[in-house]
């Protein structure tokens, strides 16, 4: 063992000072702080090695106990490139027990199966710490993969993860390296176990469907209940002018709430992660509400939470497929609008390529396959996530 100078041992005795006189005392004066101070660092530098110890096991622990699921079709990551994980969220009633909840989510009995709700990919490219995130319409009507028939994309998913999974691959060319899905429930807990998100509000809002009720204006502290009603809400009210107006955008201004929620969560996460108490909280509210590709492993869940700490919400892009409504049977649909979809698509799988990759980040040919029953049609039909065909000023966003 190292021992500092003047440290007493039991072949050495202390140097006795005379405090009365000083001799000795200034002596003994400057050498007292810096044993004092070291005894302090390794004190600290202890109680971090086992906190961060026995935060890594406690993550570990907690993050291969979350179920996992085999996807046929996935493509797998290639070293050095983006990694494009699908986050889904799941309309699946299954965790419905009591009247309460049948109340705000519906009848599993009533409303069986499960679709889409939330349909996002998110591109993470570590070595810069970017993300992207491209929503695709849970309406949006494509080829569903393995029948040969369309419908809205939402559907692919009552055949499990892999048919989404292998949907968005051959309509889109996006390669899915893995999936998150998260039920109801994960989106509110997610909110509670950081102890709220702060959204600011131009305007109230309501939304009978979901519960949504934001009563006053201005930067608000919003809990999981109410998050969760926001990032459901296809049926959104707004006052405005003395009267509660209809928003009218349906599932496209949903995804515009939804995206700044992500941005809340991300600035609340911030703030709170220094926190270590705070990340237990955080990941045991919330893995119990999600479940997984078997190749997401919890070693590489915590290697990427590592990577983006601390990460500004500026650096998450937010990108939605461009599409235009219309009716196929009598149902409305949102169909992919060519050429643009393309574009969206190529832009998206641009980010954080590496230069001279023949890949498109996940070994994958960036190709699009269009619908037989899509159609180009002018730019001043489609809806783009900008502000000339979105508007929507009362829409909430972080603060």
């Amino acid at each position: 063992m190292l021992v500092p100078p003047d440290f007493p041992t039991a072949s050495a005795p202390r140097r006795q000072v005379h405090r009365a006189t000083g001799r000795g005392g200034r002596a003994g004066g400057k050498r007292r702080w810096p044993k004092r101070l070291l005894i302090g660092v390794v004190l600290f530098l202890t109680l971090i090695v086992a906190v961060g110890a026995g935060g890594w096991f406690y993550l570990n622990s907690e993050l291969n106990g979350i179920p996992r699921f085999k996807v046929r079709g996935i493509t797998p990551e290639t070293s050095g490139q983006p990694i494009d994980i699908l986050l889904v969220g799941s309309d699946s009633r299954a965790f419905v027990t009591s009247s309460g909840q049948v109340d705000a989510f519906g009848n599993p009995a009533v409303q069986t199966g499960q679709r889409s709700d939330v349909v996002i990919i998110v591109r993470l490219v570590p070595r810069t710490r970017q993300i992207e995130m491209l929503s695709i319409p849970r309406d949006t009507y494509v080829t569903i993969a393995g029948t040969g028939g369309q419908d809205r994309i939402n559907a692919s998913f009552n055949g499990g993860p892999s048919q989404l999974v292998q949907t968005i691959q051959q309509n889109f060319g996006i390669p899915i390296n893995h999936v998150v899905v998260a039920n109801f429930p994960g989106f509110s807990s997610m909110v509670q176990a950081l102890g709220r998100i702060s959204l600011k509000f131009p305007n109230p809002l309501r939304d009978a469907y979901t519960g949504l009720d934001i009563t006053s204006t201005g930067c608000q502290s919003v809990n999981g209940t109410q998050a969760l009603a926001l990032v459901r809400s296809r049926h959104l009210y707004y006052f405005a002018n003395g009267a509660w107006n209809y928003d009218g955008m349906s599932d496209w201004s949903r995804i515009r709430r939804q995206q700044a929620f992500f941005h809340a969560v991300i600035n609340k996460a911030n703030s709170e992660f220094p926190n270590v108490l705070a990340i237990n909280r955080f990941v045991s509210a919330t893995v119990k509400d999600l479940s997984v590709d078997q190749g997401f492993s919890a070693h590489e869940m915590i290697s990427l939470g590592l990577q983006y700490r601390g990460l500004p919400s500026s650096n998450l892009v937010t990108k939605v497929l461009p599409t235009y409504g219309t009716y196929v049977n009598g149902n409305a649909v949102l169909m992919p609008a060519q050429p643009y979809v393309h574009q969206v698509v190529a832009s998206f799988l641009a980010v954080g390529k590496a230069t001279g990759s023949s890949g498109s980040g996940g070994g994958t040919k960036t190709t699009t396959t269009v619908p037989a029953t899509a159609t180009t049609v002018p730019a001043s039909q489609v809806v783009f996530d900008n502000q000339h065909t979105l508007p929507e000023p009362w829409n909430p966003k972080p603060c």
